[in-house]
Formats: structure tokens, sequence, C-alpha cells
């Protein structure tokens, strides 16, 4: 049973669904989602696609702040090890004081920033095969054989993901409508 209300994304090509819309503006999908199971409990998934992705902000500010922690917050344990291992002989002898601490809380944000930046570059399966998608539903329009054959370069860069499985989908749909 479908009910009335928009659904917060796109089955099909993924995009967000912020205005409400009844029909997805990239690919023109109806956004309709399935009611919950009246007997369900369980909450719903959390909103967030990319959990791994931290902000560039809050790296900068925890690097500001205190030091190798923002560092930490973004994965950067050897970065972080190696400003404690420079820093403590400075500590234990008194010397460096304020220039030590904030030139040291500098470094650590901008260590930070390009660790962020660095991670933000790296491929992200989820975010990188949305284009594809995109481009193949166009394509669908356009050329089936194109839009098999864009459906197929997902599979194909992305296996095992959800992307696969909505290119799977949409080849298996392509194939009987032809």
């Amino acid at each position: 049973m479908i009910s009335e209300s928009p659904a917060e994304s796109c089955s099909y090509c993924g995009r967000a669904n912020p205005n409400g819309l009844h029909a997805c503006a990239e690919c023109g999908t109806p956004l309709v989602s399935e009611p919950p199971p009246l007997a369900s409990t369980e909450p719903p998934p959390p909103a967030s696609t990319d959990p791994a992705r931290k902000s560039q902000a809050v790296a900068v500010c925890l690097s500001l702040i205190f030091g190798p922690l923002g560092l930490i917050y973004v994965g950067g344990w050897w970065q972080a090890f190696v400003m404690i291992v420079i820093g403590v002989p400075f500590i234990l002898t008194h010397k460096g004081g304020l220039w030590l601490t904030i030139g040291g809380r500098i470094v650590a944000a901008a260590w930070a920033y390009s660790l962020v930046v660095e991670q933000d570059d790296a491929p992200n399966p989820q975010r990188d095969a949305g284009g594809l998608l995109d481009e193949a539903a166009r394509l669908e329009t356009i050329d089936f054989s194109k839009a098999i054959a864009a459906y197929e370069e997902v599979i194909r860069q992305y296996p095992d993901t959800r992307a696969s499985e909505q290119a799977a989908s949409a080849i298996a749909t392509l194939k009987r409508s032809v």
C-alpha cells in the first residue's frame, strides 16, 4: 500500500526532495513513500548518507582550542602523535611557552583542515555513483542502449552497493520495455 505523502528522496536517482514535491525534479519518478508497518517499533534509519564525513569547521575549531584533538577527530592519529612527541620536550623543559602553544594549535588546525579536504577528495561510492545514475536516467529518454551501458558502468565501478542494485533494477526495467 502506498501513501500520498511525498518521500524524502527519489528512490530511483537518489536526489533529495526538500520541497515536498510529488515527483522527482531530476528524473520525474513519482515520490511517494510506503507507510511504516503498524506493528513495527524500530526507529527509522538515520538520514545521514555519509557518516564518515567530518566537518572542516569542527576539525579546525577543535585543533585551535585543544591542539591535537582536532587531528584525532579527523582520524589523524599519527599526526597527533607527532605533534605530541615534538611538544613534550618543550613542555618538560618549560621552554617555548605561549609561542609553542599558539603555533602548535595553528599547525594542528592546518593539518586537520588538510586531512578533511583529503577525505572529501577520496572516492565515495555513494556520492560518486549518484552522478552516474543521474546521467543514466537522463539517457533513458534519449537512447535505451546508452542508458543500459551507463547502468552497466555503475555496476562495474561500484559492485555490491545500493547503486549497483538500482542500476541492475533499471536495466531489467529497460530490457522489459524494449
